[in-house]
């Protein structure tokens, strides 16, 4: 597992705020995961061709290699505006600009948040996207954008969460497609599964009994392999 990232980012802009690049604004949140992270590429001011054959750029780009040789690619914005929050429309563009360049995620930054319409937008964008204040980014936990993935084989770039937990076995959802997830405190092994009341690992002979209340799951049970069946005394030779 990840140890906790801790991030410092201001909760104000500074007053020459104006005068730096945007990724200045969160430089401190930059260097920690770089820092955290050995396996993650963090490049300020990125520029890179899109899919379009233009030149775009972002103030931050992050590359993380997770899991099995799985790299994810992060896009972080920042949209500063004097009297205005974030529009739909600003959030169509960077939902744009992410297929275009072939980002598997995308974090926005704003210091005037954002309108209802555009938080609707981001939650039916295909391309995940999260928004944030400058208050909020302050607390944000970037380790979720750089854990474990979404293991549902339907093309989803979502991250899992994992909110119960019984000996090594820890179980969540995905936060993108909300797909069941385990994490084998045998094996290893991180799969989706159905919410059954049993389920047995599919990279071992662990098996977990889901803990149910009122239909929906609260928690998971290690529960002992199961044993071969024995060989029948009376089998003919």
């Amino acid at each position: 597992m990840h140890s906790e990232l801790p991030i410092s980012l201001p909760a104000a802009l500074p007053p020459d705020a104006e005068l730096e690049p945007d990724w200045k604004i969160y430089e401190s949140a930059i260097a920690h995961i770089e820092e955290s992270y050995k396996n993650c590429t963090v490049i300020r001011n990125y520029k890179l061709e899109g899919k379009s054959g233009v030149e775009r750029q972002v103030d931050v780009w992050l590359s993380a290699e997770i899991g099995d040789n799985h790299v994810v690619t992060v896009a972080v914005e920042c949209r500063r505006y004097s009297d205005r929050p974030v529009s739909i429309k600003d959030i169509d563009a960077f939902s744009g600009f992410l297929d275009d360049v072939r980002a598997n995620k995308g974090v926005m930054i704003s210091n005037t948040g954002f309108t209802e319409g555009a938080k609707k937008r981001a939650e039916n964008a295909d391309i995940e996207l999260r928004m944030l204040t400058l208050e909020e980014a302050n607390e944000f936990d970037w380790e979720e954008f750089i854990s474990d993935p979404c293991e549902s084989g339907g093309g989803c770039f979502g991250t899992v969460s994992w909110d119960y937990q019984d000996g090594g076995s820890e179980a969540g959802w995905c936060h993108s497609c909300g797909t069941f997830h385990i994490r084998c405190g045998n094996c290893g092994e991180v799969g989706s599964y159905d919410e059954n009341r049993l389920v047995k690992c599919s990279g071992c002979a662990m098996r977990w009994e889901l803990q149910m209340e009122k239909d929906m799951t609260c928690g998971i049970k290690e529960l002992p392999p199961e044993k071969e069946e024995e060989e029948d005394e009376g089998e003919e030779e």
